[in-house]
């Protein structure tokens, strides 16, 4: 099987989108089912980041105005027998039968959740975007069963048409080459709260800024740290939690730590008191799949997909009640060593479930099910 991966996008792979290509192109590279393999991606990408994969082949950045031609003849000289987006964009291929993952969902369930207009109305582009390429595609793969149910539910596809890929997780980096966010370090040992993610609306940090002034007034000493981008469209959000926080007297307790490297993220899951999940809405959320890997005490939303992915492995509290959780927070600092010791195993269980390996044998799967849909169509079989 010969397999094209196109990689459609303009602005450089998120952080996300380039540990899954890392990741899963040189499994699939390895595996006896496939011939070939290779990669198509903006020359921008490959330029300015090392990916250290091979089979990479570059479009020019100008190529999208010009209807991707030399990309199209690119994928031409090398005749796929299936083509895959790992992004929900849509690429005419001719013939070549089309797979498109879908693994952003805020652009498709809550587009307008506290987001200035001209985000919104970039979501709503992405969202018809994301319409448009699973509509023509020949299969689509879904990171969740929540992404499943969605496409479904919300945009009537068929069901027949849809895989359920999750994504993998790698172990943790070795304890002894772990470092201590030197944003951190003026907590001065404190116990804190981590939380991480891109600074959005959707992220729903409130609730667990609520729930800091709560412990905050029940005499619990806890600081929160809070990882994550904030990108120049959203830091209109981070000001007003900045209000917020100020507003219930807590500012001084909140660590705004930016982007971590791995192995910053890695001690802060490990010397969490909690870790905590507020989000309104993910697809296959890489945060909590790492959260598990490291054997955190996880209280999470029980907003779907949440408990799609931690299972028994969290405590749930109800989306937009800081006093619910709270009493989860207080309930996972003040347990006995054996039940938080059932807990980590819990996790590092669950995380289990969520390997790369899995990903790119089921990957491979839902490719091969494409070109034999596509052939039996082409065939005219019912």
């Amino acid at each position: 099987m010969r397999i094209a991966i196109v990689s459609l996008t303009q602005k450089g792979l998120s952080g996300g989108g380039r540990k899954y290509i890392q990741h899963i192109v040189p499994l699939m590279q390895e595996d006896p089912q496939v011939s070939a393999l290779k990669l198509f991606l903006p020359r921008r990408v490959m330029e300015t980041q090392n990916l250290g994969l091979s089979g990479l082949e570059a479009w020019p950045e100008s190529d999208p105005l010009l209807g991707h031609r030399r990309l199209k003849a690119g994928l031409r000289e090398f005749t796929p027998d299936v083509v895959f987006i790992p992004t929900a964009r849509w690429l005419n291929c001719g013939n070549v039968p089309t797979v498109v993952m879908v693994r952003n969902m805020e652009a498709l369930a809550m587009p307008f959740f506290g987001n200035p207009v001209s985000e919104r109305i970039r979501n709503l582009v992405l969202a018809y975007l994301a319409k448009t390429a699973c509509r023509r595609a020949s299969r689509i793969i879904a990171v969740s069963n929540f992404v499943s149910d969605f496409l479904t539910r919300e945009w009537s596809l068929n069901p027949g048409k849809i895989g359920i890929v999750y994504h993998g997780v790698e172990p943790p980096p070795q304890k002894d080459l772990l470092s201590i966010p030197s944003v951190i370090e003026r907590i001065d040992g404190r116990p804190f709260i981590f939380t991480a993610g891109s600074i959005r609306p959707y992220r729903a940090y409130e609730d667990v800024i609520r729930a800091l002034a709560i412990l905050r007034n029940g005499a619990h000493d806890y600081c929160l740290v809070i990882a994550g981008a904030v990108h120049r469209r959203m830091s209109f959000y981070k000001g007003k939690l900045n209000e917020l926080a100020v507003e219930l007297n807590i500012g001084s307790r909140i660590v705004w730590a930016g982007n971590l490297s791995p192995e910053e993220m890695s001690w802060s899951f490990y010397n969490c008191a909690t870790f905590v999940m507020t989000s309104k809405v993910e697809a296959c959320p890489n945060i909590a799949l790492e959260a598990m890997s490291h054997g955190c005490q996880i209280v999470s939303t029980i907003q779907p997909p949440m408990p799609e992915f931690f299972a028994h492995s969290a405590l749930y509290y109800q989306p937009e009640d800081p006093d619910d959780l709270a009493r989860k927070i207080i309930q996972v600092v003040n347990a006995t060593p054996m039940q938080r010791e059932i807990w980590r195993s819990t996790a590092l269980s669950r995380a289990d479930h969520f390997n790369w390996a899995n990903t790119a044998r089921l990957t491979i799967q839902e490719l091969k099910m494409a070109i034999s849909a596509s052939n039996v169509q082409r065939l005219g079989i019912n």
